[in-house]
């Protein structure tokens, strides 16, 4: 009471220690932020040779150019990184040699007769063509102040530097192809490429012929394979993987019945409804005006379906883990097909029903003919140019609308309206199949998903939040995990910016582990704090599983350590079957017989005709080797790719003699040239550029 006493007769005391702990939160705060971020700069989503690239930025152009998109996000944003990367390298290299894209030449890439390959894509017609028109429209707003939306503004702005990047690209692109040359010895030697044979017999034997316990590594073959390799493994950025284990939520018998019951309750209603598709949408059902076959029935009520009176409910039954119910409402034998022509008024406008009644009127009367309409009339251009014919279709491959006119209301010879999200159409089919004479059957359904419930989600969280209780390191981890009959998966390398993990699958829960698998105090070894929960993937709205990881290794960016290369599976499979081409090269030794060293092997004399040097095929050095031996000798065994090769040529290599005019090969060269520089030009110089990424920081 006295301590009370004091505070209150001296408040100002507790008002300075609530500003100080406020301070000392924030200073804090910031003391974190500015360890996370380095060099404070909370906007810095990158940098390109010291450009920056502001987070502000490339979230506009997200938003403004993929507003519409349905990819995954992460997949997005690594697009979007891409184009501002590639755009600062492109600005950078344009202004060091002097080229850039002028006022008039933008115009004329925007609204001109060189448009840009950007303009044809976004400002495509829905004739194939370029639609002229609205560009020009938007050029008359520009020119006359009246292009001022915001938001417009704002994209126009983005798709003019990306016009720009762009032909700047190509620009650099066509300054280095131009001083592409092909020599005489070049083109000659591409004739003699695609033009020496030779026939050849060949032993393949596996390296499956080894088993793994005889080719024991070393860190000496290690270090052998990454000498002679020492590029083609470095890394670009550090990577590292995980191995973890998944807890997956299945429901219970208990929770089984929960939508049962509830479906259960429905039967009566469902049976006794005014109208059946009004009851079925009002309590979360479907109604599909389609008759369907058996094969698409529901297959724990299929039979049942096609053999109960009409009006009846069937069900609860069972199927692809739901329970649902269904009443019949009809059932008639289903074309397999139809043929049908049409007429399409774009837009569900009563103006555009107007014209489809004017057009039938012309039909019905017999003052015009359907194919001679079509061509004038209708704006799907694909069909016009065929009359309207659509050709034949089976039942679904048409817009709900559109398939119910087909399948169950037309005659043939008979003409139809009728709207869908495309607009009004004038339907006329011309014919229809029946092959199977299937009976289909048109019903309503209720369906009630089988999810598990809240006590099923936590009784597997508990047992995955044991596992991180009782595994704090990588060797109690896999004891655990034996102990529990789990089973460990491996990920492959993985990046600060990736998005997926293995049988995980890609999105924000596998995001999640991958940030918590970069952070700074995250050591090889470590087990994860918590166990990751992954949402239902159909969308219900619940956990799915748990996953516990521990980070297995770190490869670190640059040149591969001895260490590094033992955690990358790419890298174990090809030292392993090195050891292993060793091994099967000591045992054949010098083979005098092909036929005695597929005997040996239990293998096969296989024979090459007319093999050339460039055939591909994934074994290059077999084939280089065929090249150099002389009729009838026979090689040293040959280390390929997927085994030791023993060759032995059965005819001279033959030839075309060389012509004298070897343009068509100097083209061939130049061709292979062109489209490299095209392909890579811009991709080396990303590669030579000074990168640094910080998007894991954000995302």
């Amino acid at each position: 009471m006295a301590l009370i006493g004091t505070i209150r007769n001296n408040g100002w005391i507790l008002i300075a220690l609530m500003v100080l702990a406020l301070g000392g939160f924030i200073l804090m705060d910031i003391m974190s932020n500015s360890q996370r971020y380095s060099a404070g700069d909370v906007n810095t989503l990158g940098k390109v040779n010291g450009v920056e690239i502001k987070r502000s930025e490339a979230d506009t152009y997200e938003k403004l150019v993929y507003s519409n998109a349905r990819s995954n996000p992460y997949q997005i944003r690594n697009q979007v990184w891409n184009h501002f990367v590639d755009q600062t390298i492109v600005k950078e290299v344009a202004e060091t040699i002097g080229i850039g894209v002028s006022k008039d030449e933008l115009l004329d890439l925007e609204f001109g007769n060189n448009l840009s390959p950007i303009m044809t894509e976004r400002f495509r017609g829905q004739d194939g063509q370029v639609n002229r028109a609205q560009l020009a429209n938007i050029k008359s707003a520009i020119e006359g102040g009246q292009f001022t939306d915001p938001t417009n503004r704002a994209y126009w702005s983005v798709q003019e530097k990306e016009i720009v990047k762009e032909r700047l690209q190509e620009k650099i692109i066509t300054l280095v192809s131009k001083g592409v040359y092909t020599p005489s010895w070049q083109a000659e030697m591409a004739f003699k490429e695609n033009n020496e044979r030779i026939d050849f017999k060949y032993v393949r034997i596996g390296y499956e012929k080894v088993k793994d316990e005889e080719a024991q590594l070393s860190d000496a073959d290690y270090k052998a394979f990454l000498s002679d390799n020492p590029v083609l493994y470095a890394q670009t950025e550090e990577t590292r993987t995980i191995s973890y284990v998944e807890f997956n939520v299945v429901p219970t018998s208990s929770d089984s019945m929960v939508p049962r019951e509830a479906l259960s309750k429905l039967v009566d209603g469902l049976r006794t409804a005014a109208n059946d598709s009004s009851f079925a949408l009002a309590n979360g059902g479907i109604y599909e005006n389609v008759y369907k076959l058996k094969a698409d029935l529901p297959a724990g009520a299929a039979d049942t379906l096609l053999r109960m009176p009409l009006g009846s409910v069937v069900g609860p039954y069972l199927s692809n883990g739901e329970w649902g119910i269904a009443k019949i409402l009809d059932r008639k034998v289903s074309p397999d097909s139809v043929k049908a022509r049409h007429i399409l008024v774009r837009e569900p406008s009563k103006a555009s029903e107007a014209k489809i009644d004017s057009l039938m009127g012309l039909l019905t009367s017999g003052k015009a003919r359907f194919d001679s309409l079509a061509l004038k009339a209708s704006q799907d251009p694909g069909s016009a140019a065929k009359g309207g014919d659509l050709g034949w279709f089976a039942q679904g491959m048409m817009v709900p609308e559109f398939n119910d006119v087909c399948f169950n209301k037309a005659e043939q010879g008979k003409f139809y309206k009728v709207a869908t999200q495309f607009g009004w159409h004038l339907i006329e089919v011309t014919g229809k199949k029946f092959i199977k004479n299937e009976t289909g059957v048109k019903a309503v359904y209720l369906t009630k998903r089988i999810e598990p419930s809240k006590t099923t989600q936590q009784a597997i969280k508990d047992r995955a939040q044991a596992l991180v209780q009782s595994a704090k390191t990588l060797d109690a981890f896999n004891t655990e995990a034996v102990k529990q009959s789990l089973n460990p998966q491996n990920s492959l390398p993985i990046k600060a910016n990736d998005f997926s993990i293995g049988t995980l699958g890609s999105g924000e829960d596998a995001r999640e582990i991958i940030r918590w698998a970069f952070e700074e105090n995250t050591k090889v070894g470590t087990v994860s704090p918590q166990a990751f929960a992954f949402s239902d993937p159909a969308g219900g709205f619940f956990d799915s599983k748990y996953v516990v990881a521990v980070l297995k290794s770190i490869i670190p960016k640059g040149p591969v350590s001895v260490e590094s290369a033992k955690n990358m599976p790419e890298v174990v499979a090809k030292v392993k079957n090195i050891k292993k081409a060793e091994i099967l090269k000591s045992k054949i030794g010098t083979p005098g017989d092909l036929s005695a060293v597929a005997t040996q092997y239990e293998a096969k004399v296989d024979t090459a005709k007319n093999a050339k040097l460039l055939q591909g095929g994934g074994e290059p050095r077999m084939i280089g080797t065929a090249f150099s031996l002389a009729n009838g000798s026979i090689s040293a065994p040959i280390a390929g790719v997927n085994g030791i090769y023993v060759v032995q040529p059965i005819t001279d290599k033959t030839s075309l003699p060389v012509p004298a005019d070897l343009t068509l090969f100097r083209r061939q060269v130049n061709s292979t040239a062109l489209s490299n520089i095209r392909l890579n030009l811009i991709k080396s110089m990303v590669k030579n550029a000074e990168l640094v990424d910080n998007r894991s920081r954000f995302y």
